[in-house]
């Protein structure tokens, strides 16, 4: 049978036979396109020739759809399937998003008639040890339709000009050459009038290693043009890891799970967020392992775990200082371990509650130089500093002390453990904690002995509490429970950070002079770093705190801006500086702090240029930031020039003068950053031609300093000022910027071949190899600013495990005591009291409402890049944004499920859809992440009315391990506390209806 002549065949003529012109063409049609690509596109039987045939007959480029669907003989269905699976070529390439915890997995992308028409997990990689599960295979539903997505509807093909009002959506398409002609004469004015901070950049999350990264940061460092550290505004920074340990950026491997006999999932949700990890939890759990989630609902992960915690929102810090008390108070704690690795034995004075210190007793003695009382010669000794060993020293965790200053004063002091035992027991026992956490004493009791009594246990990783106005102490509760009991640094077992590894061969392609080979400027710059290793080897710190030294150093000059700060200064100061009105501990306005955090030099101040220009480079940030509805009328409405750079049509781009279309995920050649939790370094690599005239985003730069040096020849404008008033050149940008030509626009993969000869981590493959393969397994750590803390050895066949360089090799914390710290007495922690871990009440943000909104990260996509995709709106539920209500909570209020409800507070309000699900405790509602504001009525999303006052800790700097870095310990958002209310929509009305007929009532 023919099958134009099969019955219900006819209305279908695009379904057989297209080639990639026909193809693209009815690209036009959104219609036409999922039905040709999602259904029609496999069965092309005529793609592969190449040429008339042996009878004559023309090439299937040369046919019609109806001249194909006539030369197309089938028996039966089978037939049509059998046609379906074959394919012209097959590239390894993975997606180009910021995925996280679950990033990244390997995948066959299965190419026809130059389409990228199907994608499969390759499932190959290696049995690292033979005595735990491999990764294979690894991917979720997002990968496997991104074949789908990056044809629809969305998709951006050709540079864009508004030409209406910004946001409303109307636009001329234009040249590239026009486009960068226009873009770079406006940088080049403003540089000259304002200056380079008169430009900033957003970076966005979905950072490679490769060219997609150094070309921003190559082009910031050349321009001076700085840009947005998004790490800390997202709430990913982790800021209780960063004041207890020193760093963020640690932690072993998922397969090492297969060690541990017991699993906090603590905060986290991993069969939404890791979804090519979850496998590894259950895997464990059949090796023996307990599995328990302490979450206020009972999410998807809580019912595969052999003990829920329902602990109430907020109240995790009270929950982990009960179960440290239990764990002292029944000797479950390890002493030798906390004597070693922490500042628990460590001496406070009574009289100013700070540490006792060497400048304390001798004349020009050192700020980071502390003391212990050793039971053995029973005197005051100096605590180590260039080892964690302890030698003869016993150093007493208990006991009050005596000691007589150089004036003749003598004053108390006790230690740290002692301080800290006195809290416990005074405020945090399970019965006084009970009624905040809403956990009974004796489910705290069993919890705390199962942590105590274990071999090896671990807290996964998550950033929820990040994102807490009080995740700080969350986080230092947490980590607290998990020392005491030395669960860090062996098999199995271990606290967990921010989990990021990258290549570390990309640091000279960024800094180094363009006028050397890359190779020799990265000689340059590691010289350049040598005196402060020198410094820092005498003062007898490790590698790992001389790096952060010397990235704090760098990150003082200004290159990135910490996200929250630049926002406050560009229109949300109102908001964000509001901590105060929530936050009633506080005896001073956030402002106060704000300043004098200024005038110390402890956090940055963003430039005070008045903003002309900001790019956005894949990110959103009229949807990412807390109030961005605000940042619509201040920032974006103050800017000459806002410019997006993107594949797909998000909020920030409707809102922009131009978007230049980025080439998709199978269209481009670049490396991309990893996990420990996954330790492969994978690619992405050009299975096709870019769609329409999209470009790789390294090739997009290139053109822009090719068009900045063009038009500064044109217009004989040399030379610029940068921020310190030094003279740079502006006539040779593009020259300086691709190495005097090695790494141009048109060959991305010279410079990728570069990153990797200058990797020291990857076992030496070059770029042929790795493309052919698809990943690499990390065989080290490197001397990488994100990949030193994990402060581990690599071995090819082991799991990985982090922080054994502290526990094994003894090596110092990068923290001003260079131990584990649990007591911070920076002046803000002790005005705010909360030199030790505590925990405080969350405030209500937003207003007295009786609902606590919590986010969480979607199932359903990653970040905004799939929210609007029509296969995964209908696998997320309504097709549209919802709020997640408990069922009591929703009954009085008499809100049923798939009701619209207005949800509000003193900030503002927004209309959505509800969900009531029987998971959720009283007072709490959740809202899943990274819906796109105009996917909501008025385009008012969860972000209008988050106020995210700033936590006055998180200004606090000048004070060892805590100064601003990049990544971290700047401030974080606060969105977890937003309170609100929720009613039905119409519900009001009809209330104040029935109010007015009242009143109108003639009395009796």
């Amino acid at each position: 049978m023919k099958p134009g002549k099969n019955p219900g065949m006819e209305s279908k003529p695009g379904m057989i036979g297209m080639d990639r012109r026909s193809f693209l063409k009815a690209g036009g049609s959104a219609l036409a396109l999922s039905l040709c690509h999602l259904e029609l596109l496999p069965m092309n039987a005529m793609a592969q020739a190449a040429g008339k045939d042996g009878n004559g007959n023309k090439a299937a480029a040369e046919l019609s759809p109806l001249e194909a669907a006539a030369e197309l003989e089938y028996r039966s269905f089978e037939d049509l399937y059998r046609k379906k699976w074959h394919w012209d070529s097959v590239a390894k390439s993975t997606h180009f998003v910021n995925c996280w915890y679950q990033r990244n997995c390997s995948w066959n992308v299965y190419v026809k008639n130059g389409i990228a028409w199907r994608e499969e997990q390759a499932a190959t990689y290696e049995q690292v040890d033979p005595n735990v599960p491999d990764y294979n295979p690894r991917g979720c539903q997002k990968g496997a339709c991104y074949s789908q997505r990056m044809y629809d509807a969305g998709r951006l093909t050709h540079p864009l000009r508004r030409v209406g009002a910004r946001g409303e959506g109307k636009w001329m398409r234009v040249s590239w050459d026009e486009a960068l002609a226009d873009i770079a004469d406006r940088m080049i004015d403003v540089m000259r009038t304002d200056g380079p901070g008169a430009i900033t950049w957003d970076p966005g999350t979905a950072n490679a290693g490769g060219g997609a990264s150094t070309a921003p940061y190559r082009l910031g460092f050349i321009l001076d043009t700085p840009m947005i550290d998004v790490n800390t505004e997202v709430g990913d920074h982790h800021q209780g890891a960063q004041v207890t340990v020193g760093k963020i950026s640690f932690s072993g491997s998922m397969d090492d799970l297969f060690y541990s006999d017991l699993i906090l999932v603590w905060g986290a949700n991993p069969v939404y967020t890791q979804i090519p990890n979850a496998h590894f939890i259950n895997e464990a759990r059949y090796n023996g392992a307990k599995v328990v989630s302490i979450a206020p609902d009972y999410n998807a992960s809580s019912i595969h775990a052999d003990l829920w915690i329902g602990v109430n929102s907020g109240s995790d810090a009270a929950l982990g200082l009960s179960l440290a008390q239990v764990i002292i108070e029944e000797k479950l704690h390890q002493p030798d371990f906390i004597r070693e690795q922490t500042d628990l034995p460590l001496l406070v004075r009574e009289d100013n509650q700070q540490y006792l210190r060497q400048r304390d007793l001798k004349k020009d003695g050192r700020e980071d130089v502390f003391y212990v009382w050793d039971e053995k010669t029973r005197s005051l000794r100096q605590a180590p500093q260039k080892s964690l060993a302890l030698g003869k020293l016993r150093p007493a965790l208990e006991g009050r002390y005596q000691v007589t200053l150089p004036d003749g004063r003598k004053v108390f002091v006790q230690t740290v453990f002692s301080r800290l035992r006195q809290q416990l027991d005074s405020r945090w026992k399970p019965e006084q904690t009970a009624a905040t956490t809403g956990v009974a004493p004796a489910t705290v009791r069993r919890l705390a002995r199962m942590i105590g009594k274990a071999r090896a246990a671990i807290y996964l990783t998550q950033s929820t509490f990040s994102k807490y106005y009080h995740g700080i102490e969350m986080e230092r509760c947490q980590i607290l429970v998990l020392t005491l009991c030395g669960h860090i640094g062996k098999k199995g077992s271990g606290i967990t950070g921010f989990p990021a590894v990258s290549i570390d061969g990309a640091q000279s392609a960024v800094i180094a002079p363009g006028n050397l080979p890359p190779s020799l400027g990265g000689l340059v710059v590691a010289a350049g770093a040598a005196p402060a290793f020198i410094k820092g080897k005498i003062a007898g710190k490790s590698d790992e705190a001389i790096i952060y030294d010397i990235v704090a150093d760098k990150y003082r000059e200004g290159s990135f801006i910490a996200g929250n700060l630049f926002y406050y200064h560009v229109g949300l100061q109102a908001l964000y500086g509001s901590s105060k009105k929530y936050d009633k501990t506080m005896k001073r306005e956030l402002a106060s702090f704000l300043e004098e955090s200024y005038q110390k030099g402890w956090q940055i101040r963003p430039p005070q240029n008045k903003q002309r220009i900001f790019f956005e480079l894949g990110g959103n940030i009229l949807r990412r930031a807390r109030g961005y509805d605000v940042l619509e009328k201040t920032l974006v409405k103050e800017l000459d020039l806002l410019v997006t750079i993107d594949w797909r049509m998000s909020n920030t781009a409707l809102h922009s003068d131009y978007v230049l279309p980025a080439a998709g995920w199978y269209e481009k050649d670049d490396i991309l950053w990893a996990t420990p939790l996954s330790p492969y370094i994978h690619i992405i690599s050009r299975a096709i031609e870019p769609l329409g005239e999209s470009k790789a985003e390294y090739a997009i730069l290139c053109l822009l300093m090719k068009a900045i040096q063009q038009r500064a020849k044109a217009r004989d404008i040399r030379h610029f000022n940068d921020r310190t008033g030094k003279q740079r050149r502006l006539d040779n940008v593009y020259d300086e910027f691709t190495f005097n030509g090695r790494f141009p626009e048109d060959k991305p993969e010279a410079l990728l071949e570069h990153v990797l000869s200058q990797t020291t981590m990857l076992n030496g493959i070059d770029w042929k190899t790795l493309k052919q393969k698809g990943y690499e397994r990390i065989t080290g750590l490197g001397m990488n600013f994100i990949n030193i803390g994990n402060a581990t050895d690599i071995k090819p066949n082991e799991t990985i495990t982090a922080n054994t360089w502290h526990t094994e090799k003894k090596q110092p914390w990068p923290t001003l005591t260079r131990r584990i710290q649990f007591y911070i007495d920076h002046p803000y922690y002790l005005e705010q009291g909360e030199q030790l871990p505590t925990h405080k009440d969350s405030p209500p943000i937003g207003g007295d409402y009786p609902l606590i909104l919590n986010g969480a990260h979607t199932r359903w996509s990653i970040h905004a890049a799939w929210r609007d995709h029509p296969n995964l709106l209908r696998l997320g539920g309504r097709g549209e944004p919802t709020v997640w209500m408990g069922t009591r909570d929703a009954a009085s209020r008499g809100i049923q499920d798939n009701d619209r409800v207005r949800v509000y507070n003193d900030i503002g309000a927004f209309e959505t859809l509800a969900k009531v699900v029987p998971s959720l405790r009283p007072g709490q509602v959740i809202i899943y992440h990274a819906w796109e504001p105009y996917q909501y009525k008025n385009h008012k999303s969860y972000g209008t009315l988050t106020p995210n006052p700033f936590n006055p800790l998180s200004l606090a700097g000048g004070y060892g391990h805590l100064q601003p870095l990049p990544e971290a310990n700047t401030p974080g958002p606060t969105d977890r506390d937003t309170r609100v209310e929720i009613e039905k929509i119409g519900a009001r009305t009809a209330a104040a209806a029935r109010q007015s007929a009242a009143a109108a009532k003639p009395k009796p």
